[in-house]
């Protein structure tokens, strides 16, 4: 299985889930639903979360929240793997209990609350688990409509306000969307996610993409080639020809395990564009998919004690940032 993306900020805002291994139940009774809770409740105070809903089913967990600090993975680790061992020592089993890492998309403030925090609070209903949300004992939604006390690190009044300017308006109305979506289900607002990943405008969505210019995530993740910014192999050839003084036919040679030339080709390509590591190799003269990643990090290794070749590569990625941003 691919490679999540991680996109973790200060002040990030999120849809997570998690789902069981198999799609397999990941609790068995209302014991281990008040233990996932308690859980989450130590994790949002512990790692300072602004949590805007929460749902549990039987077989996942929906969580839309904001982080401000870059923690969600920590925080994920904590309640996902705490909860795994809590459910494998109360049920005398082992192994694991989720179903890989957690997914997690990166959430345009303000513009998504409404159908997100409806959208988590809706699916007990769409599971057939409740007729109406509010019924729901273990999401977030009776504490929106005013039927609990809501826990202090549950950031309902951010999502709600946007409902009306005094809370028994903004409850009713509140109330009349959730209404609404249990009439005719709408769409889900996860249906205009960007590379599996990011959610919000066109401009949001640039944003992103310039912040992880600056970072480079591991390009055989697959959202990571989605989202990165269109430097193409030519642009890596035509920076590397004129950094070393060579012709491009001298980066196909075949056979030519010390071509440093095409040893910087392939590890620019391997940082800067979106292909893959068997596109790399197969537009320098064939070089096997393993070698390809050997060969990038034998160069980046060389960098650190070699200066002439840490100054002509830094030409090289001097001339593609200036690409990227003639392209973004």
């Amino acid at each position: 299985m691919a490679r999540p993306l991680r996109i973790e900020v200060a002040d990030g805002v999120y849809h997570v889930t998690s789902r069981g291994l198999e799609r397999r139940e990941i609790v068995r009774d209302d014991r281990d639903r008040e233990k996932w809770h308690e859980l989450l409740a130590t994790v949002a105070v512990r790692r300072r979360w602004r949590v805007f809903a929460w749902a549990l089913l039987d077989n996942h967990h929906h969580l839309f929240l904001q982080t401000p600090e870059p923690n969600l993975s920590a925080g994920m680790h904590d309640l996902n793997s705490g909860y795994a061992t809590v459910f494998n020592r109360r049920h005398g089993r082992y192994g694991p209990l989720l179903q890989g890492r957690f997914k997690a998309i990166l959430v345009e403030r303000d513009a998504h609350d409404w159908e997100l925090s409806r959208y988590v609070h809706l699916n007990p209903v769409r599971a057939g688990l409740a007729a109406r949300p509010e019924l729901y004992p273990w999401s977030s939604c009776r504490f929106y409509l005013g039927l609990a006390s809501p826990p202090p690190w549950l950031a309902w009044e951010q999502v709600l306000i946007r409902h009306g300017r005094r809370l028994r308006e903004a409850r009713r109305a509140y109330a009349a969307f959730l209404d609404e979506g249990v009439a005719t289900p709408p769409r889900s607002p996860l249906g205009r996610v960007v590379a599996s990943t990011v959610l919000g405008s066109a401009a949001f969505v640039e944003k992103v993409k310039a912040w992880l210019a600056g970072r480079r995530p591991d390009p055989e993740v697959p959202a990571a080639r989605a989202l990165a910014p269109r430097v193409e192999p030519e642009d890596a050839e035509a920076a590397v020809c004129r950094a070393f003084g060579v012709e491009a036919a001298v980066l196909r040679q075949r056979g030519r395990w010390h071509n440093e030339p095409r040893s910087v080709a392939i590890y620019l390509c391997r940082k800067w564009t979106g292909g893959t590591i068997r596109a790399i190799g197969e537009r320098f003269g064939g070089v096997l998919g393993t070698q390809v990643t050997k060969c990038a990090a034998a160069v980046a290794a060389q960098l650190t004690r070699d200066r002439s070749l840490a100054e002509k590569v830094r030409q090289c990625e001097h001339a593609l940032a200036k690409k990227e941003k003639s392209k973004t």
